[in-house]
């Protein structure tokens, strides 16, 4: 099932007249089966934030594929009772009718369903609405996310890399080399990032503690040796504009 995570984040403030305005940003992360995520968010006027959140959902609605299911998550009981029970406020009544105008329009089966904020997808939701309401772009927002499968056996001497990016997926057998003074954890992910296209980001699934603390300080290497190596692939990574990130450990 489809579902998308969204938040909202609002301010009120003077417009360049002096007059109070609410300035806020809406952030959603759209999850499809078989697709990398999807993020989206822009600024808009609103009265409160609420409304700002109402416009999260519109978004997450007009973005989900036609004629398919759309779970909506959201930590705003407001919007809940609005568009999920068409009980909320009367002041959102305008705006949960124009959601779910367009879920009958584009035939897609909605339901709106509480998440904390400390969820991951949440989190990403409320960064992305707090930089869109400051008029900021999220970093990365454009660029190409490819999710990076590393699959390596305690005491293997080879790792497989497995790279998603939109329209294209690679896959890479890693032959490790146990007289490296890299080691063959940091070995595999060195691999994974040489996969990488210019400007891309790469979301990396099941590096070890390892590979993570070494790429981000290559300097803890304890041979010279790994560290030259390492500091070399993080100084080519950084030239070409590839970002890693890490999910979770292997």
């Amino acid at each position: 099932m489809n579902q998308a995570f969204v938040d909202a984040s609002w301010n009120e403030g003077p417009d360049a007249e002096g007059r109070l305005v609410g300035v806020g940003g809406w952030g959603l992360v759209l999850i499809v089966p078989g697709q990398l995520p999807a993020r989206f968010q822009g600024q808009l006027r609103a009265p409160d934030n609420n409304a700002a959140e109402v416009r999260a959902v519109l978004e997450a609605v007009r973005a989900a594929p036609v004629g398919e299911a759309l779970t909506v998550h959201t930590d705003n009981e407001a919007v809940i009772a609005s568009v999920g029970r068409g009980r909320g406020p009367e002041v959102l009544t305008d705006a949960a009718r124009e959601v779910l105008e367009e879920v009958a329009a584009r035939g897609v089966g909605l339901r709106v369903r509480y998440a904390p904020r400390t969820r991951r997808h949440m989190l990403t939701a409320h960064e992305l609405a707090n930089d869109a309401r400051r008029g900021l772009g999220t970093p990365g927002l454009t660029a190409t996310r490819s999710d990076v499968l590393i699959e390596q056996r305690a005491a293997g001497d080879e790792a497989r890399v497995s790279l998603r990016r939109p329209g294209e997926r690679v896959t890479a057998h890693v032959p490790l080399d146990v007289m490296s003074e890299v080691p063959p954890s940091a070995q595999a992910l060195l691999a994974a990032v040489g996969l990488a296209l210019p400007g891309e980001v790469l979301v990396v699934r099941r590096a070890s503690r390892v590979a993570q603390a070494l790429w981000h300080r290559p300097e803890r290497a304890l041979r010279a040796g790994a560290q030259a190596t390492l500091q070399l692939a993080r100084r080519a990574a950084d030239e070409n504009g590839v970002q890693v990130e890490f999910l979770g450990v292997g």
